[in-house]
């Protein structure tokens, strides 16, 4: 009989255990992170610290969760389930998520906005990006993390010489978002969007477009550079990517893991954007042995490109004075 009591209480010891180990698992949040990106891009690898850093800090409270090359559906697909409480943190531009809360981030996306990586980091600590932080929570239930994690600056690739300004007039050019659609337009160029980067490649070759604009480090991961010789070293943005989830997802978090969250995301937008830079002029000679002729836009470009951000912000709607704000707050 003793020996029946002992059993059963060895036996409702390990199942307690057992049902409180269970219980500490399903307790935590997992947060499933959305990329565009593949998995052998320069985000995902910063992103396997960032994921190792969190869960660690947080003692298995929070798991990080990586999607890659859309695997969630689109960026477009992956805010409109945020919107609806969906279980993503989504990483993309500003102007993105302008709509669903704060119409000033569009004016963060647009073409030199932001002038250096410097001055995207003091705005992601400044007073203009905790506002905007807080409109998007109080109107679009979406809470914003972070918006440093800033790639190479953009430049064009075209299957086509482009040696001024004057060679992007009917320029078909591939875009991700109006920001930049407005801007082309302004220089003259014939601007097409919703063109998956993945396709990019065939698009070109098969003559639907001229050519694309994205840093370097993209450009090479989708080897558009087989196809296009010619790059135009316009750098009009640094594309800073934003991230952002539901309010509803981020609300299962305490506050001290939240803060956690918000540090290794920052820390790793700091260490993605260096690696970019590092890596920059690695990517230039690369493209230049591969047969690349690249060019600097002269003075004379950069006015032009000045002028046509200025059209382009008309032509975005922008609240007036908001660049100028932008400015101020990141210098």
């Amino acid at each position: 009989m003793k020996k029946l009591i002992a059993f059963a209480l060895v036996l409702t010891l390990v199942l307690s255990i057992g049902i409180g180990a269970f219980a500490a698992k399903s307790d935590a949040v997992v947060l499933r992170f959305a990329f565009s990106e593949a998995p052998e891009s320069q985000t995902a690898k910063v992103m396997e610290k960032v994921k190792e850093n969190v869960e660690a800090r947080t003692e298995g409270r929070v798991i990080v969760e990586c999607h890659w090359s859309n695997e969630l559906g689109s960026i477009a697909d992956a805010i409109e389930q945020i919107t609806l409480g969906g279980n993503i943190v989504s990483s993309t531009s500003a102007s993105s998520w302008a709509p669903y809360g704060c119409a000033d981030m569009t004016a963060m996306d647009s073409m030199f906005a932001f002038s250096s990586t410097d001055e995207i980091a003091k705005f992601n600590d400044s007073d203009m990006w905790k506002a905007m932080v807080k409109e998007m929570e109080e109107k679009g239930q979406i809470h914003m993390i972070c918006m440093n994690w800033a790639a190479a600056p953009r430049v064009i690739l075209a299957n086509k010489p482009i040696n001024s300004v004057e060679d992007l007039k009917g320029f078909l050019v591939r875009v991700p978002t109006n920001t930049y659609a407005a801007w082309f337009s302004a220089l003259g160029a014939a601007p097409v969007s919703g063109i998956p980067f993945a396709e990019v490649y065939t698009n070109i070759e098969s003559g639907v477009i001229e050519g694309a604009e994205a840093p370097f480090a993209t450009l090479s991961d989708y080897s558009v550079y087989e196809v296009a010789k010619y790059a135009f070293t316009s750098n009009h943005t640094y594309a800073a990517a934003c991230f952002g989830t539901s309010m509803a997802i981020w609300n299962l978090l305490s506050a001290e893991d939240q803060a956690v969250v918000t540090e290794e995301l920052t820390a790793g937008g700091k260490e993605f954007t260096a690696m970019c830079a590092a890596s920059n002029e690695e990517y230039m000679k690369a493209f230049e042995e591969a047969g690349v002729t690249i060019v600097e836009p002269s003075e004379a470009d950069k006015e032009a490109f000045a002028a046509a951000a200025a059209e382009a912000a008309v032509t975005l709607g922008l609240r007036e004075g908001v660049m100028d704000e932008i400015k101020a707050a990141s210098n």
